[in-house]
């Protein structure tokens, strides 16, 4: 019999979004607060978003670019088929958050919070989680050029059906975060591993990066 295994999926609650009623983008701006509305195509390009604070909203094909959303708070909120070159958000809060159909170039998320997110189904290039924190989060279908979690602490994270090019741990503090569904083709920092579950095979393939890690030459017999 198979041993049950001891990782523990996120606890992911899907957000609660209620009755939204239709707004124009053009009323969002920083230290706002807006509340049970939908957005669609609404163009971000360039807008200060500081402080931002979204609840039990919905943003459909909305375009962001060289945006500041430092500090911005989303609760309860569903982002779409989103176009994002860069996505500046440092020490923001997300929680009961899901992303879905988008691509990103780049994500900052330095320093932030994520409670209950849920990213599906997009391409992204640069996520930078550094100094984050998260719990239940979860990727699925997802392709990430690189992912930064260096000096974040993360608590139950899983990868259904995903692949990073890079992978950073340097100094990251990992409990119950599930590698088994992430395709990596490199790992910086291999000591802030601890605390991940791989898969046999994955452990097999990153055999190099252990060896490297721990200074072991892997040679064959003469």
């Amino acid at each position: 019999m198979a041993a049950r295994s001891t990782t523990h999926p996120p606890r992911i609650d899907a957000p609660d979004l209620g009755v939204l009623t239709d707004a124009d983008g053009d009323e969002l701006l920083a230290h706002g607060i807006f509340e049970s509305v939908r957005y669609t195509d609404t163009d971000l390009t360039g807008r200060d978003l500081t402080g931002i604070v979204m609840s039990e909203c919905s943003l459909v094909t909305p375009i962001v670019a060289d945006s500041d959303l430092t500090s911005a708070r989303l609760r309860d909120a569903v982002v779409e088929r989103m176009q994002a070159p860069n996505l500046f958000a440092p020490r923001s809060s997300l929680h009961r958050v899901h992303i879905r159909d988008s691509r990103i170039g780049a994500l900052d998320l330095f320093d932030a919070d994520l409670r209950s997110v849920t990213i599906a189904d997009s391409k992204l290039g640069l996520v930078n989680l550094r100094a984050a924190a998260g719990r239940d989060v979860l990727f699925r279908g997802c392709i990430l050029d690189e992912l930064d979690l260096g000096g974040g602490t993360f608590t139950r994270v899983a990868f259904e059906d995903c692949s990073v090019g890079v992978l950073d741990v340097d100094r990251a503090t990992l409990d119950q975060v599930d590698l088994r569904g992430l395709r990596i083709d490199t790992i910086r920092n291999m000591g802030g591993m601890k605390g991940a579950t791989i898969s046999a095979h994955q452990a097999v393939e990153l055999a190099g990066h252990f060896a490297a890690h721990l200074g072991l030459r892997i040679e064959d017999p003469s």
